[in-house]
């Protein structure tokens, strides 16, 4: 058993499921802050917030849609279980999920994935298996073991329901900050950018959606620029930015609702990670980084009188960030040198 229908036969979740993911995430997840962000910077206008996803149980924003997915198998798809291709967090979200629920799930990571998301899968109760190079690889590997072992295989940004879980993030903004006319997503799939752009566009169409990527891993923004599906090479540090291609029906959903999608680079994301230390006293993994690049970088042309910045997750372990760090501190002390 693998996916309950086929890429081409899936389309995005309709008015009626993302009330209804609504009212169940409503129901047992948290509602996360939405926060004003002090002194973004001169070069940015108006006022700047941040919806702190970092601040659940699994500190990621996937808890979301794993949640109302397999409370929508549960009924009607029991099965022997579910498995899932991830770089960290969307794995987290699975295996916190199926806990709660009680289902047996199963998680591929790549090589290469955050020590410290393999060991919290592993804590939250899934069946850690680690195959291929990147997430690609890792997806072609879960979908053999799903077909070998009657699993269920869910695949982030290729699902209904977990784009209408990570819609919930879209309507707590809206409902909480009604003036906000920019939302700003870190991209690594897309279904997170889709999920809010569905229910964003529905509750407020003026609202302008900005989707951020690394230079190291442009795929979805290169797609989204040139009309069509592009893959190509993911090497961002930032896990969860980290694949070669967008989902596909997330990307039918960005190009038809996403404003535009712009590009930071590595040194901009690790710049970030250490003011959120410094400015915030707040840790934040190199996606959620994202958002805060692309605000440095492009918010003064976004002429936004209210802008939100998604701070996606906090999964970074020591090591990670004194990486982060270093590497920050030798382009500071270069820099420096060439002025």
């Amino acid at each position: 058993m693998t996916t309950t229908a086929t890429t081409n036969e899936l389309a995005p979740p309709a008015p009626e499921s993302l009330l209804a993911a609504r009212r169940f995430v409503q129901s047992c997840h948290p509602r996360t802050a939405l926060r004003r962000l002090p002194g973004p910077g001169p070069e940015v206008s108006g006022e700047v917030y941040v919806k702190c996803e970092d601040e659940t149980d699994i500190k990621s924003f996937k808890g979301r849609g794993a949640l109302w997915l397999l409370a929508c198998l549960e009924t009607s798809e029991p099965g022997a279980g579910v498995i899932t291709a991830s770089t960290g967090n969307h794995g987290q979200g699975i295996a916190y999920a199926a806990s709660r629920i009680g289902v047996r799930s199963v998680v591929v990571v790549p090589t290469g994935c955050s020590p410290l998301k393999m060991a919290k899968i592993r804590s939250l109760g899934a069946e850690l298996r680690i195959s291929g190079g990147d997430i690609g690889e890792a997806n072609a590997a879960a979908r053999l073991a799903a077909d070998a072992e009657g699993l269920l295989y869910v695949e982030d940004g290729e699902d209904p329901a977990l784009m209408a879980g990570a819609a919930t993030v879209g309507w707590e903004i809206l409902e909480d900050l009604p003036e906000v006319d920019t939302i700003v997503v870190p991209v690594g799939g897309g279904n997170l950018i889709a999920g809010i752009a569905l229910i964003a566009k529905r509750l407020k169409p003026s609202v302008k959606i900005i989707g951020v990527q690394s230079e190291a891993a442009p795929a979805v923004t290169r797609s989204f620029e040139a009309g069509h599906l592009v893959e190509l090479p993911s090497e961002t540090f930032a896990g969860g930015l980290a694949t070669p291609f967008p989902g596909q029906l997330a990307f039918r959903v960005i190009q038809d609702l996403v404003d535009d999608m712009c590009l930071v680079s590595e040194a901009e994301l690790r710049r970030e990670i250490r003011d959120s230390l410094v400015s915030r006293a707040t840790l934040i993994e190199g996606a959620a980084a994202a958002s805060f690049a692309g605000l440095r970088r492009y918010g003064g042309s976004w002429q936004s009188r209210c802008t939100v910045l998604i701070q996606t997750g906090a999964n970074m372990s020591l090591p990670e960030l004194e990486g982060v760090l270093a590497a920050e501190s030798d382009a500071t002390v270069a820099q420096a040198g060439e002025d």
